[in-house]
């Protein structure tokens, strides 16, 4: 059964974004890697880039990303940058086709999660607000815990690639609950 299960977490994996590859970012990309994901990845620190790209991805800015995925994961290291990315001039929310899903596993305010669901949701675009418990050493070995806001259908579409990267993905309740267990936590 479990072979049967890991193969269908595979299976499901298909093609991502990831933006963001920090400390914990860049081992989270890895493992997306490893799983056979084909991703796109972006980051300011263009030697995270390239040593994600030297292991299998591509290199996406976020006209690419957004164009070619249909999730796309993010990291950042505050809500004011993740603003930005999505929402300032050329961000990546002008170049989203409706159905994708952005998950942020940002550590961020609850507010700051529902400001990106709500102006996403205009766009029929999904939100999920999933912040990671377990730090660098869980990144390296998968092993992540995922707290989720956002609506069921949403999670579900990021589900196999949280199962990736970690042992334990929960939908806690609407958009900012993620950020408010993170937050507790």
């Amino acid at each position: 059964m479990k072979q049967t299960q890991h193969k269908q977490r595979r299976d499901a994996i298909m093609k991502a974004g990831f933006i963001g590859l920090g400390i914990m970012g860049k081992p989270m990309a890895k493992n997306l890697l490893k799983a056979g994901c084909e991703l796109y990845v972006n980051d300011l620190n263009k030697d995270a880039v390239a040593e994600l790209v030297a292991g299998g991805a591509k290199e996406g800015d976020y006209e690419t990303i957004g164009k070619e995925c249909d999730i796309v994961l993010m990291i950042l290291p505050n809500g004011a940058i993740v603003q930005d990315v999505l929402f300032g001039e050329n961000g990546l929310a002008g170049y989203l086709k409706p159905g994708t899903v952005v998950c942020d596993m940002s550590s961020v305010t609850p507010t700051e999660s529902c400001t990106c669901a709500e102006k996403l949701a205009e766009m029929q675009i999904g939100f999920v607000d999933s912040p990671v418990s377990g730090g660098e050493p869980k990144a390296i070995d998968g092993t992540l815990a995922f707290m989720a806001g956002g609506n069921e259908a949403d999670f579900e579409k990021p589900k196999p690639y949280f199962d990736a990267m970690g042992a334990s993905a929960l939908l806690i309740g609407k958009s900012g609950s993620g950020s408010v267990t993170k937050l507790t936590n």
